[in-house]
């Protein structure tokens, strides 16, 4: 067995066509996510950046893409933005994600967004359901189905459009929005959104930037980005820039403007994108896990998703992943209340180390947590 992690920027086109053939062959890897240009490009702004393959006599049967943290510690690629993540494997590969952690000779990976190799959940993750809309049936057929399912919602929604006809003299609805000032402007609500809430801003961190001016651009064989918008009277009302293979969209940035938060702009887009993108041959929309107010009037469908630590090299934990595990016990020992306050903090922490790739950039982000989100 043969264990090699290369740098995006060391492999050859042929490589990339391994990996681009691998992700073709199972349909469960046809999410954005499991592109390799998604990895290529996550490489150019983030130098921790590794493409691991693992490969015997017949040839290659396993590529991960990973970033390769401080103590030889693994996250996904392009976390914390990489909402599905794992080992592109062949069907009937035998080896386990541990194996092949320790096969790369890494540590250990914290994950969120993993997706499970079996039916049987991995014994340090936990599992939860993503959130799916499936719309093989059709747009008309989804839609007729989620009235009956959701009355009082859809109900309310026509209410609401009653309110934006006699409010507004025009509502535009942009499935491809190429403006700058639209991308602008979602970009700054999200932080807004953030700064509101205390939560760290994971859009402020150099590299995430430039990985989105990137993605906004780009269009490969099965990858592209895409902005989907409403304004009200040419005024920007909400928006998303969603990621999409051949067959999905999956749900990414979204933030609407809080002066039309009457009008639940965010779900009026949502609708719109959903019928949309069942006309232009999307199947599938992606709004992972779980179960916010728009996604479960929309979702039809759950997948199986984790999140949790997988270790490689049991052996080779340090002081702080020593610490961290204990952390983790504690979470599952403490009664309610001060087990749901460790978990709030630990998550909490875990996004700010996976943004941040210097040490000023964790510590900043973890003061500002401590100062403005108290736990």
């Amino acid at each position: 067995m043969k264990y090699v992690l290369y740098r995006p920027e060391e492999m050859s086109e042929e490589q990339w066509q391994i990996y681009a053939a691998l992700r073709d062959t199972r349909s469960i890897y046809d999410d954005p996510f499991f592109d390799p240009d998604f990895a290529r490009l996550v490489g150019e702004v983030r130098s921790d950046t590794h493409i691991g393959f693992v490969s015997d006599r017949e040839g290659v049967f396993a590529v991960w893409p990973l970033h390769i943290r401080p103590g030889n510690w693994a996250r996904p690629i392009g976390s914390p933005f990489s909402d599905w993540n794992g080992p592109i494997l062949t069907e009937d590969t035998e080896l386990s994600p541990q194996e092949i952690l320790a096969g790369f000779d890494i540590s250990g990976m914290t994950t969120q967004g993993y997706m499970p190799v079996s039916f049987d959940k991995a014994p340090e993750l936990e599992r939860v359901g993503a959130n799916m809309t499936d719309l093989s049936v059709g747009w008309d057929a989804f839609f007729a189905d989620q009235q009956k399912r959701w009355p009082k919602h859809f109900k309310k929604m026509r209410r609401l459009d009653r309110n934006i006809a006699r409010d507004f003299s025009e509502m535009r609805y942009a499935w491809d929005d190429k403006s700058d000032a639209s991308f602008e402007r979602l970009l700054e609500l999200k932080q807004s959104q953030y700064a509101r809430t205390g939560y760290h801003d994971v859009l402020k961190a150099p590299w995430t930037r430039a990985l989105f001016d990137r993605l906004r651009t780009f269009e490969g064989p099965r990858l592209r980005g895409r902005l989907s918008t409403i304004s009200f009277d040419g005024a920007f009302a909400a928006g998303e820039f969603n990621l999409q293979s051949d067959t999905v969209l999956h749900g990414w940035i979204t933030a609407f403007e809080q002066s039309f938060g009457n009008y639940s702009p965010g779900n009026r887009l949502v609708q719109e994108l959903l019928e949309s993108m069942s006309g232009d041959g999307l199947r599938l929309y992606d709004a992972g896990p779980g179960l916010d107010h728009y996604k479960r009037h929309y979702a039809n469908l759950q997948m199986p998703i984790e999140t949790g630590v997988l270790t490689g090299h049991a052996e080779r934990l340090t002081p702080a992943r020593v610490a961290g595990r204990a952390w983790r016990i504690g979470e599952q020992v403490m009664p309610g209340k001060a087990s749901s306050l460790m978990a709030r903090a630990r998550r909490r922490m875990d996004q700010i180390a996976s943004v941040e790739t210097s040490l000023a950039g964790r510590a900043s982000g973890i003061l500002t947590a401590l100062q403005h989100r108290p736990v």
